[in-house]
């Protein structure tokens, strides 16, 4: 398995709706909403999620993660003189579980190491598998609320 990243483009703007709605999909039990007004709501939601995240975050560097050269995820990031914050990174549902997603995770801290920052992130208290991952790859919980924790991963921690 070839992991590599590049730039989004617009023409990546159908795999990333497809991939984040089917996400958020999972998040909210959207099955159980009304069939009438699910796809509006879920569409709703995917344009608030990237929205906001480039209104939050304009220099943020937005890349498409590839599988074998096959877009198979996406990771947001926006890195400042004293941290990296990843402020988003989510791999499309047939792709979750296979290692693509930590590995890019690994060269992401291997970077943040050579460059002497830590790496901070934001994770939806529900997000157990992903909060096991960050907690395996030495982030630790730095404070956040009761939907949301915030962590930090140190710089140079291997």
């Amino acid at each position: 398995m070839t992991i590599t990243r590049r730039p989004e483009t617009p023409a990546d703007e159908p795999f990333l709706r497809q991939m984040i709605i089917a996400s958020v999909a999972q998040e909210l039990m959207a099955w159980t909403w009304p069939e009438a007004i699910r796809d509006h709501l879920l569409g709703v939601q995917y344009t608030a999620r990237v929205g906001s995240l480039h209104a939050h975050y304009p220099a943020a560097a937005s890349e498409i993660i590839l599988v074998d050269g096959q877009p198979a995820g996406w990771i947001f990031l926006e890195e400042s003189p004293e941290h990296i914050h990843l402020c988003e990174i989510m791999m499309s549902m047939e792709m979750r579980g296979r290692g693509a997603g930590t590995q890019v995770l690994r060269e992401l801290l291997a970077d943040a190491d050579r460059a002497g920052k830590p790496v901070r992130l934001l994770v939806n208290v529900t997000n157990t598998r992903a909060i096991q991952l960050y907690e395996r790859l030495g982030f630790v919980r730095t404070g956040g609320d009761e939907l949301q924790h915030q962590m930090k991963r140190p710089a140079g921690r291997q």
